[in-house]
């Protein structure tokens, strides 16, 4: 590169969108909340005046990014994860996946959902009911914290290479001062990377058992988890166990589809 040329690369000026900024500032601050926020509660988040804003909701809520309530506040709709779905790989995640959880639920009677890691948060990026009557479901799109008291954050980080498992433990920690020590998720990891996946009774809610399998990639790390609730009912015949060893296999066979085996695990 002549000395010119290098000159101008390195004084070449910083774009700046502010009106872009604003909206972005605004979508990712509701994005993160739990509840709505009204117009003067997000400029305050913001550090902006609520005039400053009024415009902006106004285009966002047009184009259908968020949506107003019938008490004035905002939250996101469901347009970013619509666009989400439409990059090549969550498409090819999930044309391999939903064949598998729409069989996988008509032979156990139960619900599954596939869950990714996001952004520090698990994300329902799929989910299909049970032909049942009654049964449990998790809402698409429906996102957590990254955090111990959930089954799925355990699978994902126990079926990871070693630097990005510590990242992982360091987002299972950070912020829940009820988590268990370092040493004890690096042994809990362990004990599920040697099972295979993950049971245990929910402690959300009585009377689910969660169930959770990794859905590994070509290198053998997950790239998602397909989770059953297995929840016992009168008139379903399918025990725990063979719950389990059908969406063990159906695990599998997704894996598969998007190369698992084909390189090498891991390290």
């Amino acid at each position: 590169m002549s000395r010119s040329l290098a000159k101008v690369v390195q004084v070449a000026p910083r774009y700046e969108a502010p009106a872009l900024e604003k909206g972005l500032d605004i979508v990712e601050l509701l994005a993160s909340e739990p509840a709505p926020l009204g117009q003067q509660q997000i400029a305050q988040r913001l550090g902006r005046s609520a005039s400053e804003i009024f415009r902006m909701l106004e285009v966002l809520e047009r184009r259908r990014w968020i949506a107003r309530g019938e008490d004035g506040g905002y939250a996101t709709t469901l347009v970013l994860f619509e666009l989400a779905h439409r990059q090549a790989p969550v498409h090819r995640l999930l044309g391999a996946a939903l064949p598998e959880m729409r069989a996988l639920a008509a032979d156990t009677r139960q619900s599954n959902h596939l869950v990714v890691h996001h952004d520090r948060r698990i994300l329902v990026l799929a989910q299909v009911d049970s032909p049942e009557a009654m049964g449990f479901r998790m809402r698409e799109g429906a996102h957590f914290p990254f955090r111990a008291d959930r089954v799925s954050p355990w699978v994902l980080a126990a079926f990871q290479p070693d630097a990005r498992r510590a990242e992982m433990i360091d987002e299972m920690r950070d912020g829940d001062p009820r988590a268990p020590s370092r040493a004890a998720l690096v042994r809990g990891l362990e004990r599920i990377r040697r099972q295979g996946y993950e049971q245990r009774r929910s402690d959300t809610l009585p009377g689910i058992v969660d169930l959770c399998f990794p859905i590994l990639d070509a290198h053998g790390a997950a790239i998602a988890t397909l989770a059953q609730n297995y929840l016992a009912q009168r008139d379903v015949a399918v025990s725990v166990p063979e719950a389990r060893e059908r969406q063990a296999l159906a695990a599998a066979r997704i894996s598969a589809r998007l190369g698992a085996g084909a390189g090498a695990p891991p390290a």
